[in-house]
Parts: structure tokens; sequence; C-alpha cells
């Protein structure tokens, strides 16, 4: 074994010292950042876990005649409680997309100061939606494309009673003018 060799064997074995001592000091840096527990914002989410019942009604519009609107969805906590994971089943008018099971995660953006809500559902689509919360009011917003034109879409839930709330649901084209989707009730069995 010549001289170049040992040496380069010497600091090779440096080096991998070095990169796994910073990745766990990155690791530890990281984790110390994040909040040991979830934070007050992301507790009023609890509102939701449980099982829910959604009866509404489907105004008449540009998207066909109407009808009514069944779901059922249950929502729980992931472990750490950062998120709720929640899944639906809703019934509607084949016109309207008819069955569909859904999926969807909710959070809270602490950078954006805004609850978060991601939905995949059984007809191919990712939901993105953001909310706030004001007083017993709930507004979560979003869009999504219809051929080359972008809707806006606007979700108020307002809290009746721990177990109840009250939801419409509109759309818009410039974002002023709104008009009502649907619009029922929700109760936590």
């Amino acid at each position: 074994m010549n001289f170049k060799a040992v040496n380069f064997k010497a600091m090779t074995h440096k080096a991998v010292f070095a990169l796994a001592l910073a990745s766990v000091l990155l690791g530890v840096s990281a984790f110390a950042q994040m909040p040991a527990k979830p934070g007050a914002e992301i507790k009023k989410l609890d509102y939701f876990a449980g099982t829910w019942t959604l009866d509404a009604t489907i105004e008449p519009g540009p998207w066909g005649g109407g009808g009514k609107l069944t779901s059922t969805s249950t929502n729980e906590w992931m472990p750490g409680e950062y998120f709720i994971l929640g899944h639906r089943d809703s019934k509607m008018p084949a016109e309207l997309g008819g069955d569909t099971a859904s999926t969807v995660v909710m959070g809270y953006d602490s950078e954006r100061h805004a609850y978060t809500s991601d939905e995949f559902n059984s007809q191919g689509l990712h939901i993105i939606s953001k909310g706030t919360l004001t007083g017993d009011t709930w507004v979560w917003t979003g869009s999504r494309n219809f051929g080359d034109m972008e809707i806006q879409q606007k979700l108020t839930i307002k809290t009746v009673s721990p177990t109840k709330y009250s939801m419409k649901f509109e759309t818009s084209i410039d974002g002023t003018t709104w008009m009502t989707f649907m619009d029922g009730t929700a109760t936590k069995k």
C-alpha cells in the first residue's frame, strides 16, 4: 500500500464523517424548529372530526337541472394531530357527476395564515382550497378550470351547533358576481 492510497482513504473517512455530522445537525435543527404540539389554529379543525351527513339542494343553472346531493364524511385526526383526513361518499344527479368518492386532507398553513384543503376524488379531480374562520363562519375558496374558463368557487359554512352546520357553495366567473350552486345542512352523528 502506498502513501497516496492511505491518505485518500483517510480523507474519504473524514469526508463521510463530516457529511454524516452535517446531516445530523441539520435534522436536529429542523426538528427543533417544529412546533412541539399543534397550535390553536389547527385545533379549530377539530369541529370537522367525526362522521357528518350532508343533505343539500343543487340549484338549476348552467350546470344542469339541479337536484339533491347527499353525502357522508368520516373525518379523523392523523397521528400528530396536524391534519384531518376525511373520506366522503356523495350521491347527486348523473348529469352533475353522479356518485363520487373523495379523500380530503385539511390542515393549517402557518406561513400563509390560512386553512388548507386538498381533495382527491374518483372523477380524477384534485381540488385545492384555502380557508378562513371568522367567528362561527368558515369560508373556503378555490378555482377550477372548465374547458378554457376558470371558475371561482366559494364554500361558506356557518356553525349552528357543535353537531350541525349550514353550507352554501357558490361559483363565479369574475370573482364578484356569485351564483349559488347548492345549499344544505350537515349533521354530525
